[in-house]
């Protein structure tokens, strides 16, 4: 009988515990709302794991505005489009840049053929990270106030 009962305590105390997780996943899944907000490049890991940092995070920026709209700058190139956050993943469509030739260095080839095939996207530790989910290929975004 004692260890039907703690079975039950401890089974209870284990599902109220998965309960208060789900909540607190929810509210962390409203909160990744990308509407108004921006984002500066930090980091781009390419095929083959090769880390790059650009030189000015600041020229690598993404603007999330309202009605799903997308603008944005690539080094000396601008970026404009739409972007689509579903539950099943995230994309870009139509999604389009200038074609300037910008410096010796610039990431911008690199950045837009990633951009251009993400098809997901997460918050970590107030960072965006996006990805096409194959390929270890990865963007990493911090939030800014342009």
């Amino acid at each position: 009988m004692k260890k039907t009962l703690s079975l039950r305590l401890v089974l209870g105390t284990l599902l109220i515990f998965a309960l208060s997780s789900s909540q607190s996943s929810f509210a962390k899944e409203e909160d990744t709302a990308l509407e108004g907000t921006n984002w500066q490049l930090q980091n781009m890991k390419v095929l083959g794991g090769f880390l790059f940092t650009p030189e000015d995070p600041s020229l690598y920026r993404l603007n999330f505005r309202t009605e799903n709209r997308l603008t944005g700058t690539s080094d000396c190139n601008t970026i404009s489009g739409y972007y689509f956050q579903e539950s099943t993943g995230f994309r870009f469509e139509p999604f389009v840049t200038t074609r300037k030739l910008c410096s010796p260095g610039s990431l911008h080839n690199n950045l837009v053929l990633i951009l251009k095939d993400v098809n997901a996207i997460e918050f970590r530790g107030g960072k965006m990270y996006m990805t096409n989910g194959e390929d270890g290929v990865e963007l990493e975004f911090e939030a800014r106030g342009f």
